[in-house]
């Protein structure tokens, strides 16, 4: 008997090397362009590279606020959450690899026929049900754990760095909303100047009652939108501290200067190849998804073929609690079982069609997210390489609709033109100087966009 069991390890231990039915995961090449830009120039090899965003925000008030999300953010605790909750459940799969031993101890007592009492003493150590990996079922399942607890750590890093640039966007909001504040509080002060100069002329006879409300009007539309300015500004405050998890104190807040020059981004250069687009923590997430399903592939195809597990025990037993470890008392048992599939309805059979149609799925699913995010590099370089030319003729329309307004005060003052044309000329700066501004945000948003859209980077990893 003893030479049977022996027999029945050494072919399980032979069976152990028959190697894993997990399918080869072959290099994904989705169907893009080798770069982002149309033009076909070299790209610039000697651009900086950003670890991550480390040195991307130039204002320090910023890189403290984005520092404070990062610890504070309730959303990212509970992404932080969900990856120990994943590693934990890696590590219970891989145990299911080891084998489990149990230690016990019994005494028992018993009256027999006669009135006689027996006692008997035991203790043993056991091995309980362990699973020989014939076809690497369990290395099969502990893989896909390790890919998806690797997924959940880049989903991690995902949510950290979309964290990272919604901080960014509320606080150039902020910023925005502050200068349209000082606009708006500008313009009233324009148009409280204006109603006072109507006002003197209406009382000297030099303007008429309908001029006067004209300006009357105005004031008051420039009244409120000064109020909603402020109101706006007090919602983008709150959006930003929500998103930092906590109230902040006005010296880290932005000035209504703030605008032009809050982040750092060295030139995109005009060939930047489509591979950096494999650092992005989201697509990552997708691969490691994807090789997951592979694993999955290789337990479910194990699952069809026999299962070895083996039981055993070992210990010492003695009528008498004193010679319980003296020599002659030890017994031991192996027991192995050997689990042949041999009719289940197809159930196995349709078990392996499962996993390999999610394994498709997610083949797919990856593909369709590195051409998305091909698309959203694009558009940002797209947007991006006209924003300095309108940001150039927006500045030179301020300048141009300032000095018209300065010419129309002039000329009104003097009675040389009509109430409408200097109204008209308040209207037109502030419409021109409201636009300024909401180009600039547009423009470190757009930095921002190109953050998050090229993972964190905009050079591949490795590169100088």
């Amino acid at each position: 008997m003893k030479a049977q069991h022996l027999t029945l390890i050494a072919a399980a231990a032979l069976l152990a090397g028959c190697g894993s039915l997990v399918p080869a995961t072959t290099k994904i090449a989705p169907p893009l362009r080798e770069d982002f830009r149309v033009s076909a120039t070299p790209a610039d090899t000697t651009a900086a590279a950003a670890n991550e965003w480390d040195g991307f925000f130039a204002d320090a008030r910023l890189r403290q606020v984005v520092g404070i999300a990062l610890a504070q953010n309730r959303t990212l605790r509970a992404s932080a959450a969900a990856v120990e909750r994943v590693r934990a459940q890696y590590r219970i799969t891989e145990a299911d690899r080891i084998p489990d031993l149990n230690a016990g101890a019994s005494a028992t007592r018993q009256q027999v026929a006669g009135g006689a009492t027996t006692s008997s003493y035991a203790v043993n150590l056991g091995l309980a049900s362990y699973e020989i990996d014939l076809f690497n079922r369990l290395g099969s399942l502990e893989g896909a754990a390790l890919a998806r607890y690797l997924a959940q750590q880049e989903t991690q890093r995902s949510a950290q760095l979309n964290l990272v640039a919604e901080v960014s966007n509320a606080w150039l909001t902020l910023a925005a909303e502050q200068q349209r504040l000082t606009l708006a509080q500008q313009l009233r002060e324009s148009q409280q100047r204006t109603l006072n100069l109507t006002e003197q002329r209406h009382q000297l006879g030099a303007a008429s009652g309908l001029e006067r409300a004209r300006a009357r009007t105005a004031f008051e539309a420039a009244r409120g939108e000064s109020t909603r300015a402020q109101s706006a500004v007090t919602q983008a405050r709150l959006a930003l501290e929500l998103l930092a998890g906590q109230p902040l104190p006005d010296t880290l807040l932005p000035l209504a200067q703030d605008l032009q020059a809050v982040t750092a981004l060295p030139a995109i250069p005009a060939g930047l190849p489509a591979e950096v687009l494999l650092q992005r923590p989201d697509l990552r997430a997708a691969e490691q998804q994807l090789q997951a399903t592979a694993f999955d592939v290789g337990a479910a195809r194990a699952a069809r073929f026999p299962r070895l597990t083996l039981t055993a025990s070992a210990g010492t037993r003695s009528p008498e609690l004193d010679g319980l470890f003296k020599s002659g008392t030890g017994f031991w048992s192996v027991l192995p079982q050997l689990d042949l599939p041999l009719f289940d309805g197809g159930a196995r059979a349709a078990q392996v069609e499962v996993s390999q149609a999610s394994r498709r799925q997610a083949l797919a699913t990856y593909e369709g997210a590195v051409q998305s995010a091909f698309r959203e590099v694009a558009d940002a370089l797209a947007v991006r390489d006209g924003l300095a030319e309108r940001l150039d003729a927006q500045q030179a329309q301020v300048a141009a609709a300032a000095q018209t307004l300065k010419f129309a005060e002039d000329s009104y003052r003097l009675g040389g033109s009509s109430q409408l044309e200097l109204l008209d000329a308040q209207r037109q700066l502030a419409a021109a100087q409201q636009a300024l501004v909401t180009l600039r945000q547009a423009e470190q948003a757009n930095r921002v966009t190109l953050l998050r859209a090229l993972g964190g980077r905009w050079a591949a990893a490795g590169s100088t």
